[in-house]
């Protein structure tokens, strides 16, 4: 399956079956930005607006599947905004979601920071599910790396023993010898790599490719269908057809449906 949907999310989501999705990734508007192309939703009223649309999520979402979240707040009077606080505890608490981790995706920094804060390097990923967390679909070595030599040899140290201070970390040391890939951790470092010589650059919000690599390689399986509900220039769509998954591509702009076009070939 390939489909490319121009439409509002909030109404083409009623017409997917219950359960029929297996992965969601995608990056809403943020608040009061990009208003050419979104409208510009106030932080005062996000929570209404995406109310109605997570429900449909919690809908269509598989059990077995995950919904990730890329969102951070803005600053405002030199404060950092708190809806998207507010929206993760929305999803938890009132729309039901299983709130199951936070990832920081890291990336090229601004080059000049405000007074007080520094460059800003980094985005929240927020990962739900609705079904029992044991029961998704989990690759966890999909992205992994290689264990080294030296690792493997610093766990069998006489000074790698029970902790005294009680942290409980104790290396498995009988499984570990027999371990030749490491799992990654929850910081996901992928730089964006377009320029203005690149089709991409046509849109204002673009995800790194490696970024969406690694949740469908890691919460996905050949064959499942991964949706992007405001999709954007379509990296979600261009990596799912590199790793055999079938896609669902949402946008209420023409301009950008138009240039996931000219990058997918959907028949």
């Amino acid at each position: 399956m390939k489909a490319i949907i121009l439409g509002y999310s909030e109404e083409e989501l009623k017409k997917f079956p219950d359960n029929s999705i297996d992965l969601i990734v995608t990056s809403p508007p943020y608040a009061d930005r990009r208003k050419k192309t979104y409208g510009g939703i106030s932080e005062d009223k996000y929570l209404e607006w995406f109310r109605p649309i997570a429900i449909e999520i919690k809908r269509i979402l598989k059990p077995t599947g995950s919904f990730f979240l890329n969102i951070k707040p803005h600053v405002k009077k030199g404060e950092r905004s708190l809806y998207v606080f507010d929206l993760v505890i929305m999803l938890k608490r009132e729309i039901g979601f299983r709130f199951v981790e936070e990832y920081s995706w890291t990336k090229n920094a601004f080059p000049t920071g405000a007074h007080g804060r520094f460059k800003n390097g980094f985005e929240p990923v927020y990962h739900f599910t609705k079904g029992e967390i044991e029961s998704i679909t989990f690759n966890p070595l999909a992205c992994g790396t290689p264990v080294s030599e030296e690792t493997k040899a610093r766990a069998f140290r006489k000074n790698c023993k029970t902790p005294l201070n009680g942290s409980g970390m104790v290396v498995d040391r009988d499984n570990f010898k027999n371990i030749e890939i490491a799992r990654p951790s929850n910081v996901i470092n992928a730089n964006n790599v377009t320029n203005q010589f690149l089709k991409k650059v046509k849109h204002s919000a673009v995800f790194p490719e490696k970024l969406v690599e690694f949740f469908v390689k890691s919460f996905s399986n050949e064959g499942d269908v991964v949706l992007d509900l405001f999709a954007g220039s379509g990296t979600v769509g261009i990596v799912s057809e590199k790793l055999n998954r079938s896609f669902i591509l949402i946008d209420k702009d023409k301009e950008s449906i138009q240039l996931i076009k000219e990058q997918i070939s959907c028949k």
